[in-house]
Formats: C-alpha cells, structure tokens, sequence
C-alpha cells in the first residue's frame, strides 16, 4: 500500500495491531506463522503459557545475547541464532533494551546487507512477522520507529530509524509489569511523561497527537501520585496504556533535550530511564524561557489536573524523592559538567536525532544552563 515518505512521514500516524488483558497471549493464536522465535529477558516466567497458546506450532526460546543496552556486538550471537533456526515470526518478550535488540536482530536476519544511515529498506516489508510483549510501562520501544542501540566507541546512543521497524503486534498483559519494584515503575513511568511532554511541545506539532498526550499524561498523573500514598497501588494497565500513548506521541513528534543528554549517559553508568527522569524537571525549566512553550506546558498542566506548570514539575520533583532516584542528582550533574569539556560530547546532544524536537535551540549555553538547573 503507498505510504507518504521523506518530510510527509510526519502527516501518518502508525500503530501496531493491539492486544490487551489478561492472558491476551492467547490472541495471537491464529498468527500465520508456523516457526516462533521468542527472545526475552532475565526474569521471564511464562514460557508454559507461551507454548500452550502456540501448542501446535514450533515455538522456540532465547535469551537475549546482550546485557543491558544493545550493542551491535552483543547482538550477533542472537542474530546467529535466528539464521539457524530460521523463524517467520519473533516475539520480543521485555524491556526497551530487548524490544530495540530484537527490531536490530530482525532486521539483521532479513537484510544482513543493510547499511546503517538508511532510512528506506530497499525492497519493502519484511517476510518474518514481529510482535513486542512489553515488561515495563513507559519505553515506548513497541511502538517506536527507531531501534537505540549503544555506541561504545563514542560512549552514546544512536539508533536506526525505519518505519519498517515498528512491531506487527503489540501485546499488553498487566502481569507482566505488576512485580516492577516502585523505583523502577516510577522511572519508566517518567520516561513515558518525558516522551508526551517533550512530544507536546515538540516543534513538530499535531493535534491529534496533543490529544494522545493529554489522555496519558492524566493516566499518569491519576496512577502514580497512589504510589505516593500509603497501602494504594496504581493500575498496571492503565499505566501501560499511558506508555503507549507516550510512545505514539514521542514516535510522531520526536522529543527534546531530555532524551538528548540521556542518549549520552548509558555507557556511564546511567539507565536510560533514571538519567530522563532526573533531567526532566530541569528540561522543563529551560524550555520555558519560550512563550509558545510556556503556554503548552500550562495547558497540558492543567488538562491533566495540576494547578499549573510548577505543580506539575513539583509532582515529578516528588516521584524522584520517594523512589530515591534523586539521591543521583549530584552526581548526575558533576558528570555532565566532566563530559562537557569534551567538545565531541557538546555535539553529539546537539546533534542528537531523539532531540530535534526540542522547541528551543540546543546550545552550549542552553546545556551549560540545563547542568546548572538539575
């Protein structure tokens, strides 16, 4: 089917088919594949349920082959897995990390020849089918375009970005998020904040998406301020869906300075969604200094139900203290400042592709502020 491409991808919309509740597994069953590669992570448990809704296919288990974020070296013992077993569905059961490992595996197994840099796959779609289980709420890795991968060389992130890349099928079962420690909810959760407020007030702009992100920003908003209180748990479901509208918002309008400095921390010791969280606050701050920018934050602040911007930044301020990620903070800017004397590091975020979205410029003067605002 045509499809806009270049500059006009920013008029589509694309979503993964989805399946949703309990044991919704159970819905791909009627899958035209025969052969299923399923990739997972550390803690996956649910191997018997897997094998019970594909009872009569060939369904086979790997653990992923990288640890932590993928690197491209990491991922070559899985890609030669795929060769062998030669499936025509993978199933990427886990976080961000395993969901982005196995878009770069697949795509790998199809097209060994591609060239990184291409954003077009000669030829079309890809034959082996692909469907993303996430295990945390606010990656938005099942329904990104883009596959973030570690860099070593150069101690960032960078990512392939293909459309091609966006799973057929994503599946959201609340079990496989409920035994997330608080820490970890709450930094996933953020990230996904981070992906609708950098997305809202993005300088790629789109009314259908600002209506994405003010539904999940209340999602958001209602679940984890029960985290805050004593003998209440927030909704899993609801939270997953506030990721995938986070997800939709983030793929559609890029994001911001946020994720820009964050695609530099991982290779120093830093998760992805601790170092986004920690700059969230101080990117809204910053970006502020925008009257445009000043008054989408005010109306996202509201529509969600805070007061304003400075009770919605007070919010995320209370999630880091109770879940001690901001016992990271000091430490988190001593490092930028050590990282910004290296003039490879200033450009790599000002160059960074998940920050063209930022509605203010990112200088050397906007990041020496950024550091001094955290």
């Amino acid at each position: 089917m045509w499809q806009p491409q270049g500059f006009y991808n920013q008029y589509v919309l694309r979503t993964p088919v989805l399946l949703s509740g309990h044991e919704s597994i159970r819905g791909l069953y009627n899958y035209p594949a025969s052969r299923i590669a399923v990739i997972h992570g550390e803690s996956f448990t649910y191997q018997d349920e897997f094998t019970a809704a594909f009872s009569d296919k060939d369904i086979r288990f790997r653990k992923r082959s990288w640890k932590g974020e993928p690197d491209l070296d990491g991922l070559k013992e899985t890609i030669g897995w795929l060769e062998a077993y030669n499936p025509d569905l993978i199933i990427a059961v886990g976080g961000g990390s395993v969901i982005d490992g196995c878009k770069i595996c697949r795509l790998f197994y199809e097209v060994p020849y591609y060239e990184h840099g291409n954003t077009r796959l000669n030829g079309g779609i890809f034959n082996t089918g692909f469907v993303a289980i996430p295990t945390t709420v606010g990656s938005g890795a099942e329904v990104s375009s883009a596959a973030v991968f570690l860099d070593h060389e150069n101690h960032r992130k960078d990512m392939i970005v293909l459309h091609e890349l966006l799973p057929d099928v994503v599946v959201y079962d609340s079990r496989y998020v409920m035994n997330s420690s608080d820490r970890l909810l709450i930094s996933s959760a953020l990230d996904a904040m981070a992906h609708i407020l950098e997305g809202y007030v993005s300088n790629i702009d789109n009314s259908v998406m600002d209506v994405a992100a003010e539904e999940g920003m209340v999602l958001l908003r209602e679940n984890l301020k029960l985290i805050l209180r004593e003998n209440e748990s927030p909704d899993p479901g609801r939270l997953q869906y506030a990721g995938f509208l986070g997800g939709i918002v983030q793929n559609h309008c890029i994001v911001g300075a946020a994720h820009a400095v964050a695609h530099q921390l991982t290779d120093h010791g830093y998760s992805h969604s601790e170092a986004v969280a920690l700059l969230l606050p101080a990117v809204i701050r910053m970006n502020s200094s925008d009257t445009k920018t000043t008054e989408k934050y005010g109306r996202i602040a509201v529509k969600s139900g805070f007061d304003d911007i400075d009770d919605m930044t007070a919010f995320i301020e209370q999630l880091l203290h109770f879940s001690g990620i901001d016992e990271r903070r000091e430490p988190l800017a001593d490092l930028l400042r050590d990282l910004m004397q290296d003039e490879a590091v200033r450009e790599n975020i000002k160059n960074d592709r998940g920050g063209k979205g930022n509605p203010v410029e990112i200088t050397d003067e906007y990041i020496e502020q950024l550091i001094g605002s955290i």
